[in-house]
């Protein structure tokens, strides 16, 4: 009995000298929500104007980052993308153009209201286009994806060629319905029935859409497969003239093609979690540097050059946060965030990172006073993962950066957000 005793004792002592608070008030308050019995979490909270941490728990153990990966995705473009990306390269001989893809995920992304570049270059050519995809050295799909949500509009194919966001879009009005690429049209299954449905086989050779004609209209999405389908007649039909493809290196000097507005690009990555996006920028990142998209060779360079003093050896795997791979500290993510606003500025990041109760993925949760919001940050979010990384603005006018980290607890998050809340709530009235 004295043994037990003794061992619980040292229990509570072990789980409680972890903890680093600036005052004992914040250290209660975190006693109190207790979540330290129900899963593993980490919390790190950091002065920015005065330079010292405020608090910190786990601040060194590793946890799957979800859609948080997405802020390293961000600190890579805007070092090493122009505010115009590469929307693809290309070099004449004769009366013929070979154009290799720079990955820009804007070309016909009905998302983004500008025009498309690539588009608008390559109709005004009236020269034979050959296409290359010898610069893809990676797969469609990332290390440490789940299998089976090949279905979802979250986890899209990753190309060299982005078109359409790599969706498939179907607007139904009534009875009447439009597909874009247009291509679809001819192996999308479409009926009626009680309840709205969409999807596609693992193929993406076959795919369908239900839907209940008491709804007047809807607006889905689906991801395409371009494993069975022929991407080059979908480029032929939007270019509206013949387009070849062949593996033909990239070799010299090519002309780069202007494209997409990169920060309008991060906004909607950050702001919608947008995992396409994300995707193709990292692979657009790695083309501008490497002049080929492999997501592991760019990872490896931005490790060994621009987050070379990050405090913790991160394993990082993907531009989205889909991998399951993916292992990040919670001082880590703080310290890229210190990065970004050395980079960028506070106003940039309140302008690109959702608001809490005002915007993006953060519209609903921890909502400020008065309809202002007091944090900024990025979720990221898988089954039993839920981590939040961002600034929150308190009552001294203070800039705290943050990382919350939770893995491994069951059900949804809804509990855990608002417990979250009331820690970060007294943060933003008491410090």
């Amino acid at each position: 009995m004295f043994v037990f005793v003794c061992l619980l004792a040292m229990s509570c002592v072990s789980s409680r000298q972890y903890v680093h608070a600036q005052d004992n008030s914040l250290a209660r308050v975190w006693d109190n929500i207790d979540l330290l019995s129900r899963h593993h979490t980490g919390l790190s909270v950091y002065d920015l104007d005065k330079g010292n941490w405020v608090f910190n728990y786990r601040d060194d153990n590793y946890f799957t980052p979800a859609s948080c990966t997405k802020i390293l995705t961000m600190y890579a473009s805007l070092r090493y993308l122009n505010e115009q990306i590469p929307a693809g390269y290309y070099k004449s001989k004769g009366d013929t153009m070979v154009v290799w893809g720079g990955g820009d995920p804007g070309t016909l992304y009905p998302d983004i209201k500008a025009s498309s570049a690539l588009i608008d270059f390559l109709k005004s050519s009236d020269k034979k286009i050959i296409f290359s995809d010898a610069q893809f050295k990676t797969t469609r799909y990332g290390d440490g994806w789940a299998w089976d949500d090949y279905s979802f509009s979250f986890q899209c194919e990753r190309t060299p060629f982005p078109i359409y966001g790599n969706r498939l879009w179907i607007d139904r009005r009534l009875d009447t319905i439009s597909v874009s690429p247009k291509y679809f049209s001819q192996i999308l299954s479409v009926k009626k029935d009680t309840a709205e449905s969409k999807g596609r086989n693992d193929w993406g050779n076959t795919y369908f859409y239900h839907y209940n004609p008491v709804l007047k209209e809807a607006h889905v999405t689906i991801p395409i497969s371009f494993f069975e389908n022929d991407e080059r007649l979908i480029w032929s039909e939007t270019l509206g003239k013949d387009v070849l493809w062949k593996h033909i290196p990239m070799t010299g000097n090519a002309t780069q093609i202007k494209g997409s507005d990169r920060d309008s690009l991060l906004k909607i990555m950050i702001q919608g979690s947008d995992n396409f996006i994300a995707e193709q920028l990292l692979l657009t990142c790695s083309m501008e540097q490497t002049n080929e998209m492999n997501e592991g060779d760019i990872i490896e360079q931005i490790l060994t050059g621009p987050l070379e003093d990050i405090p913790d050896s991160i394993q990082w795997l993907d531009g989205s946060g889909l991998s399951r791979y993916n292992l990040m500290t919670p001082r880590s993510l703080i310290w890229v965030m210190r990065q970004i606003i050395k980079l960028k500025g506070l106003e940039f990041v309140e302008s690109i990172f959702p608001a809490g109760g005002v915007s993006g993925t953060l519209s609903e949760d921890y909502k400020g006073k008065d309809g202002r919001p007091y944090i900024f940050a990025k979720s990221g979010t898988l089954k039993n993962t839920y981590c939040l990384t961002g600034i929150l603005i308190p009552k001294s006018g203070h800039v705290l950066i943050f990382s919350w980290m939770n893995n491994d607890f069951p059900g949804d998050n809804a509990s855990l957000k608002l417990s979250m809340e009331h820690l970060l709530v007294y943060l933003r009235d008491n410090y």
